[in-house]
């Protein structure tokens, strides 16, 4: 390739992604889908524990630690959402490489970069637009290994393949083997053949089992107690399979907790008191929860990436044109819709796995249609369709537009009312231990490359699935000389509200409130909360206030 034209390259693969990202992030901002992308940054910060947490037992293998030591030594630098951002960039890149290889040989250099464009622009753009480190891994894995097998007998291309996918694989394995699946139908059609993509999935294979067996013998059992914990409640809070019957009122206290994501008392949420009070009945979930999660998801699906669906009906419309019949090709298309169905309906399927695997479907569309064929002979077809087509693209462009605008907005005003409450909780605390329950939606839509803290001094957050942590057991110990956290709350609510340091303040929901009401009523003496008038927006219909204990040890 001439050296003008590898020039050329260059700018559509690194220079315009990088352009196109400086202004989406610069445009429209950038924001934090979920709260656990903070809680994690929280977690290796040291905010909500003793100190830097180097490791999570489902999460960042290895980035732990790093993030951990650059917290302690810049504590004000957004680290969490840097090493997220780079991997996104890079993802980026590597799908920008492989879009424009595959289209290169068959468009002018005008037209491909008007290609890609209009790719970012509706297939791309939320990624960064709604942050979360679930779409980092899941792109960054799957655009890897497109990147590797795109380029059959390359070594360098292959470990950046491999490189990107263990890099994926840390940030969390479950993650990184569906960006390898999701990506096999284009690894095969981008390589040529399952021939000579054996290397990039035989590498991929490779890395994955060392990874997980490396992972495995080095797991402690406190570790692999907090997985399977966590792979419980998942099938609780996050899949909606197990239903609460609860058979004593402290049953009843636990399923109560878990409803409010309250994982740390142990003495009430535990495994005994799942297995006595949830149960899985196949056919109330089949029957009512399934097509109830798929009523839903295919109205957001609709409502959400109309233009990507657009483009994958354009494709398959491509695709029968074709003379014969394509069978790969269509069972590439029901083995796509079929995981979208899985997921939304036994699973979960939001958006930031929904927009990746939609992503990687049109991918390998793309792949199959532009592979080198032995014939160029195609059916008839009416000379309307492909204008009807182009004018459905123009318009649905033009309304994903002006949704994703609205987006920004949504999310800009949500950032602004967030970044107030942590500021008001910042302001009331001093140098008080904060107890923060139910606030977790204050970290949604937050930007990942700005620090946020709640000041000096300890967090001990009740509510989300870090409550559950191992450095939370260490974080009360540290406070009141106890792990166990209905006693390390008893011992804080003694303390009164002002006039004792470490003071503690308490920042609830009215649920939570109530639930630790109830809690401290079950096996010791009641204590009232009471609350403050103002209250502190968390989301539309949620809020949060300042509460004070009364009881007989602090009146």
């Amino acid at each position: 390739m001439p050296h003008s034209a590898r020039f050329t390259v260059f700018i559509r693969v690194a220079l315009l992604p990088l352009a196109l990202v400086a202004a989406t992030v610069a445009g429209l901002g950038s924001y934090f889908e979920a709260s656990d992308d903070l809680l994690l940054a929280w977690l290796f910060s040291g905010v909500i524990a003793l100190r830097p947490v180097p490791s999570v037992p489902l999460y960042f293998h290895g980035f732990g630690h790093a993030l951990a030591a650059a917290y302690t030594a810049v504590p004000t630098v957004p680290w969490f959402g840097l090493l997220l951002g780079g991997g996104l960039l890079l993802a980026t890149v590597l799908t920008f490489a492989v879009l424009d290889k595959l289209l290169r040989p068959r468009w002018r250099a005008e037209v491909v970069t008007l290609a890609l464009v209009v790719f970012f622009g509706l297939a791309w753009v939320e990624h960064w637009l709604w942050f979360s480190y679930v779409r980092v891994a899941l792109l960054l894995a799957g655009a890897a290994v497109l990147f590797a097998a795109q380029r059959p007998g390359s070594r360098k291309a292959l470990a950046v393949g491999l490189v990107g996918l263990l890099a994926a694989w840390c940030m969390r394995p479950s993650l990184a083997v569906m960006g390898l699946a999701v990506a096999l139908p284009a690894v095969v059609w981008l390589a040529g053949s399952w021939r000579q993509a054996l290397a990039t999935l035989a590498g991929s294979v490779a890395v994955l089992v060392l990874a997980t067996l490396l992972a495995a013998a080095a797991q402690t059992p406190n570790e692999a107690h907090t997985q399977a914990r966590d792979r419980y409640f998942a099938r609780i809070l996050d899949f909606d399979q197990l239903r609460p019957q609860p058979r004593t009122p402290a049953d009843s206290l636990g399923t109560a907790a878990l409803s409010l994501w309250l994982m740390g008392d142990a003495t009430v949420v535990n495994e005994e008191m799942c297995q006595r009070a949830y149960q899985f009945d196949v056919r109330d979930f089949l029957t009512r929860e399934v097509p109830a999660k798929l009523y839903l998801r295919a109205g957001l699906l609709l409502r959400d990436y109309f233009p990507l669906l657009l483009a994958l009906a354009a494709t398959a419309f491509a695709a029968g044109r074709r003379p014969g019949f394509a069978v790969g090709f269509w069972l590439v298309q029901a083995a796509f819709a079929g995981m979208l169905v899985f997921l939304a309906g036994w699973l979960k399927l939001p958006p930031r796995l929904e927009l990746p695997i939609l992503d990687f479907w049109l991918l390998a569309n793309g792949a199959f249609l532009l592979k080198p064929t032995e014939t160029s002979a195609r059916r008839a077809m009416p000379a309307f369709v492909w204008p009807a087509f182009a004018l459905a693209g123009v318009v649905a462009g033009l309304l994903y537009g002006a949704k994703t605008w609205h987006r920004h907005q949504v999310l800009s005003q949500e950032r602004r009312q967030h970044e107030s409450g942590l500021r008001y909780i910042q302001a009331r605390s001093g140098g008080s231990v904060r107890i923060l329950a139910g606030t977790n939606d204050l970290l949604k839509s937050l930007s990942p490359f700005r620090g946020y803290s709640l000041g000096p001094g300890p967090v001990l957050l009740l509510t989300g699935w870090s409550s559950h942590d191992a450095s939370q057991a260490r974080l009360r110990q540290a406070l009141t000389g106890t792990t166990d956290q209905t006693e390390c709350l008893r011992r804080l609510a003694r303390r009164p509200t002002f006039g004792v340091s470490p003071q503690a303040l308490w920042v609830l929901s009215p649920e939570t409130a109530h639930w630790l009401s109830r809690r401290f009523g079950l096996d010791g003496p009641r204590l009232l909360l009471y609350p403050e008038a103002a209250a502190i927006p968390c989301g539309p219909d949620s809020w949060v206030r300042v509460y004070h204990f009364q009881g007989p040890d602090n009146p």
